[in-house]
């Protein structure tokens, strides 16, 4: 147990623990859906677009992104905490919007 600790600590210490939480982006952007509050179906891309298409144009339009899709009855949700660890700024925005 002591070695498995002191492994851990070396690797936190050195920056190699960005070897264990670094993924691509197109594998980061997959780990964010929304999830119909009742149904559990994910949102589609038809109601992604026309809430992006209604904000696009407005700076830090996350926020408003956000509202959107959650007053369609959809919640935020990760797959895994890694989302929230490489995209604090969208993670932040959406936590208010998980329920």
């Amino acid at each position: 147990m002591r070695v498995l600790s002191v492994i851990i600590l070396t690797c936190l210490l050195s920056g190699c623990w960005t070897m264990f939480t670094y993924r691509e982006s197109y594998t980061i952007d997959r780990m964010a859906y929304w999830e119909h509050e009742k149904s559990k179906v994910k949102a589609s891309s038809e109601l992604k677009n026309k809430c992006f298409e209604k904000v696009s144009h407005i700076d830090n339009y996350e926020n408003l992104y956000a509202k959107c899709i959650y007053e369609q009855g959809y919640i935020f949700k990760t797959t895994s905490w890694l989302y929230c660890y490489h995209r604090k700024q969208e993670c932040d925005i959406y936590n208010k919007y998980r329920k």
